[in-house]
């Protein structure tokens, strides 16, 4: 998929933003390294460092619009090509759980049995806040018959609210308690970006912090020019110079380059370059690659291609590979939007972005629109055409739970709650094998979160007598229904 940057929902550059780290940046880490499909293992790491820790851990909560046009991103299905070449088959989901104010608490995350025809749970991650409305702490969770705890992040802030410190914890089995890990500590100029970053790794042997890498932030005119990276020598007791990445900008302040290097211990030696070209409306047109051949010369080795719609959405994307002289097409993913809905329109997981690059993203003021649906290509040489290769489904619901009518999908609106008025349970007219509930009261609050299926009668005995809302969410549609308790 298009996720060079974008992709995953979960894609770095997308989620380390040129002067902000958005929440889904940190506790996605290792998600976005395993989705970031076509990086090698250098390329990633690179990409990792270069855009990481430029500002703050925020809440991307997106500003509150009336009940009628907000709409809340529950969750994202992969599909990927079956045996038939035109037709798809289910791999995994992304769902996600919001609080009554919009905060994204809960991430779901499952793949598809096909010998079963069920979704089978997979990990899961919870967040919770601080007073402020940043993230506190967030807990993994790996699915073993149960939830089993996983790892864990802890977050402090300073007085501006910005992210001074992030602590990863293991979760010991044996020993039945978190295990420290990794250590982020980062310092701040006076403006507010970042000035120093240093990774530390836990020595249980010495039962202390280790330091491990160090990041050192140089700007130029208010421009990010250098982040120089250092590593901890521990027989010396002192940083060590390892590597840099050079940014270089164009007239208008746009990036048109950056350059990795290695330091050799006697002089910087250039590894790889990435290069920028915009449209006339200064959005990100090419980024093209090059590796440094050790011979004095830059090799091209892959190019990206952007495309975009009267709106600014990114509907084309294309990856290319040098290959006797020419680039030589690899894949190309379209994307489709719902104009009628702009990203203020949406209620998105805590730093989930729509938006491609960093490079852009500060000239974007939130006029791009609500997607629906990814569909990645690869080219077939043999046939000089394009065959299906994943397609990704963006499914919503209203934002408030009350009154409002969503959006529907196949036989959406043939789904009834009955009996209604409910006595101690209630049943679908579905024969969906997968369904899962979410029952809330007027005022937004979650009560039962439940899969179940649709032959299957849902127990709400528990409810006191009143008026509740359910959003029912299938593989072919997501709709709310009004029901009361007796």
């Amino acid at each position: 998929m298009k996720r060079i940057l974008l992709a995953l929902l979960f894609t770095l550059p997308a989620l380390f933003v040129l002067g902000q780290i958005n929440d889904s940046g940190i506790l996605s880490l290792l998600k976005a390294r395993q989705q970031l499909k076509g990086l090698d293992k250098q390329e990633l790491q690179l990409k990792q460092d270069l855009k990481l820790l430029e500002k703050s851990v925020t809440s991307l909560i997106p500003t509150q619009r009336d009940a009628v046009t907000k709409q809340k991103l529950d969750s994202t299905v992969l599909f990927a090509v079956s045996s038939d070449p035109s037709g798809w088959e289910k791999t995994s989901k992304d769902q996600y759980i919001y609080d009554s104010s919009g905060k994204w608490v809960t991430g779901i995350y499952y793949n598809w049995n096909k010998v079963s025809n069920v979704w089978v749970n997979a990990t899961k991650d919870e967040y919770t806040y601080n007073a402020n409305g940043k993230w506190d702490v967030a807990i993994s969770y790996k699915w073993n018959t149960t939830w089993d705890k996983d790892a864990k992040q802890e977050f402090t802030y300073n007085a501006g609210g910005y992210a001074t410190q992030i602590i990863f914890y293991d979760w010991s089995v044996s020993g039945n308690d978190w295990v420290k890990d990794t250590k982020f500590v980062l310092t701040y100029n006076a403006d507010n970006t970042a000035k120093e970053f240093i990774v530390s790794s836990w020595s249980a042997t010495a039962n202390d912090w280790v330091d491990s890498v160090k990041y050192e932030y140089t700007y130029t005119n208010g421009k990010l020019t250098l982040v120089l990276v250092s590593s901890w020598d521990a027989d010396a007791k002192e940083w060590t110079t390892a590597m840099k990445y050079d940014y270089e900008y164009d007239a208008g302040g746009k990036v048109v380059r950056n350059t990795y290097s290695n330091w050799t211990g006697a002089s910087w030696m250039p590894m790889m370059k990435y290069e920028y070209t915009y449209d006339t409306n200064n959005r990100i047109a090419t980024e093209t690659r090059s590796d440094w051949n050790f011979v004095n010369d830059w090799i091209n080795v892959a190019m990206y291609e952007l495309k975009y719609d009267a709106n600014g959405n990114n509907t084309e994307y294309y990856t290319y590979k040098r290959e006797n002289n020419e680039w030589v097409k690899q894949t190309k993913e379209l994307t489709t939007f719902d104009l009628n809905y702009t990203y203020a329109d949406l209620i998105l997981p805590s730093g989930y972005s729509v938006f491609f690059s960093p490079y852009t993203l500060a000239t974007v003021s939130g006029g791009l629109n609500k997607p629906l649906q990814e569909i990645e290509y690869t080219w077939n040489t043999g046939t000089s055409g394009w065959d299906n290769k994943t397609k990704n489904i963006y499914y919503y619901s209203p934002g408030s739970g009350t009154g409002v009518v969503e959006q529907k999908a196949d036989d959406a609106s043939a789904i009834i709650i009955y009996p209604n008025p409910v006595g101690n349970s209630f049943n679908l007219n579905t024969s969906e094998s997968n369904v899962q509930i979410y029952v809330f009261d007027l005022s937004g609050s979650l009560l039962l979160s439940k899969q179940i299926s649709g032959s299957d009668p849902v127990d709400v005995s528990f409810l006191s007598e009143g008026i509740y809302m359910a959003k029912i969410v299938t593989d072919k549609a997501t709709v709310t229904r009004k029901f009361v308790k007796r």
